[in-house]
C-alpha cells in the first residue's frame, strides 16, 4: 500500500497461478486466477496517499500553512494558497502539476490538480480538509474522487488522529481502460515528526482502517489492517505492518502481507495458504 507495492502483488499473481492448491484426487476447491483486484487496490492506495504528501507539502504541523515555494515541492508544480494571511479561514489550497508528467519528489509522475480546503488550522481538532482532483492522473492512471480529512483531536498518546474517508473513488488504467472502484476509512495517527514542522521528511504516520473496492475486471474485494501500517514520509516504501485482502468470491483464501520490522528496505512477505513468500518491492 505504498509506492512500488505493484511488484508484491505481481509477485502474488505469479504464485496464484500455480498449483499452490493441488489436493492430490480430490476436486481442486475454486482459487483466484490472479491479482487484479489487488493490484488495483494498490493503485489506489497509493495514489491517494501520495495527494495527502502533496498536501502535506503545503501544510504543516504547526497552526499555518506553508510557503508554496519549498523546495521540497516538484519543480514543474506550482502551489496557490488563498487567502494568503494566519487568520482567515477557510483556506483553499490549490497545487498544479501542469497538463504534461511531473516527476515529483516521491518518484511518481503526476499531471492535473489537486484542490485542498481547510477549514481550520491543521492541527485544531475538528478540522476538516476535502480535498478534490481535477484532470488528475498518478502515473498515469486517471484518478477521480473526493477524500475527505477530519482532526479527530489527540489520542492518549498525546498524537493527533486524522481519519480519512474516501468513498466511491475511481482509478483508470492507462493502457486496458478498465476502471476500478475504491473506498476507505482508515485512521492516520501523527505519530511522530510534528515538532519539525520545517522538515516533512521526518514525518511519521501510523495507519489502521478498511479498505473495499471493485477490480477493473469485476472482482470485489476487502481489505482490513491488521497491525498499523507504519508510513515514514521519507522512505519509499511502508516500512512495517500487515494486512489481510480477501477476495468476495474466495472468502478461504485470504492473503496476507507483511511489510516487516520497520527498516526502509522494500522488503516484505505474503502469505498464502498456509505458505510465506518473499517479496521485494524494487
Amino acid at each position: 500500500m505504498k509506492n512500488k507495492a505493484l511488484k508484491l502483488f505481481t509477485a502474488f499473481a505469479l504464485i496464484a497461478g500455480t498449483s499452490l492448491f493441488y489436493t492430490g484426487c480430490k476436486k481442486e476447491e475454486d482459487k483466484p486466477a490472479d491479482a487484479n483486484a489487488a493490484s488495483d487496490n494498490a493503485v489506489a492506495d497509493n495514489a491517494f496517499a501520495g495527494i495527502w504528501k502533496q498536501i502535506s507539502t503545503v501544510s504543516d504541523s504547526s497552526n499555518t500553512l506553508r510557503t508554496p515555494n519549498l523546495s521540497s515541492m516538484a519543480a514543474c508544480a506550482t502551489a496557490t494558497i488563498t487567502p494568503w494571511d494566519l487568520t482567515t479561514w477557510p483556506k483553499t489550497v490549490v497545487i498544479d502539476f501542469g497538463t504534461s508528467n511531473c516527476l515529483c519528489n516521491d518518484g511518481n509522475n503526476r499531471r492535473g490538480v489537486i484542490t485542498a480546503v481547510f477549514t481550520g488550522p491543521y492541527q485544531d481538532s475538528a478540522t476538516v480538509i476535502t480535498v478534490t482532483l481535477s484532470n488528475y492522473y498518478h502515473n498515469d492512471y486517471h484518478v477521480q474522487g473526493t477524500q475527505t480529512i477530519t482532526n479527530m483531536g489527540h489520542n492518549s498518546a498525546g498524537h493527533l488522529v486524522y481519519n480519512v474517508v474516501v468513498n466511491n473513488a475511481s482509478v483508470t488504467h492507462p493502457t486496458n481502460g478498465q476502471t476500478s472502484t475504491w473506498s476507505t476509512n482508515q485512521n492516520r495517527e501523527f505519530y511522530a515528526g510534528y515538532n519539525t514542522p520545517l522538515n516533512i521528511f521526518d514525518d511519521v504516520y501510523m495507519i489502521t482502517g478498511t479498505a473495499s473496492g471493485v477490480s477493473g475486471g469485476g472482482s470485489a474485494y476487502s481489505i482490513v489492517v491488521n497491525t498499523a501500517l507504519r508510513v515514514n514520509v521519507g522512505c519509499r516504501w511502508i516500512v512495517s505492518g500487515v494486512f489481510t485482502l480477501t477476495l468476495t468470491d474466495y472468502p478461504n483464501y485470504p492473503i496476507v502481507f507483511d511489510y516487516g520490522s520497520g527498516a526502509c528496505d522494500g522488503l516484505a512477505t505474503a502469505t498464502l495458504n498456509g505458505t510465506t513468500y518473499n517479496i521485494v518491492m524494487n
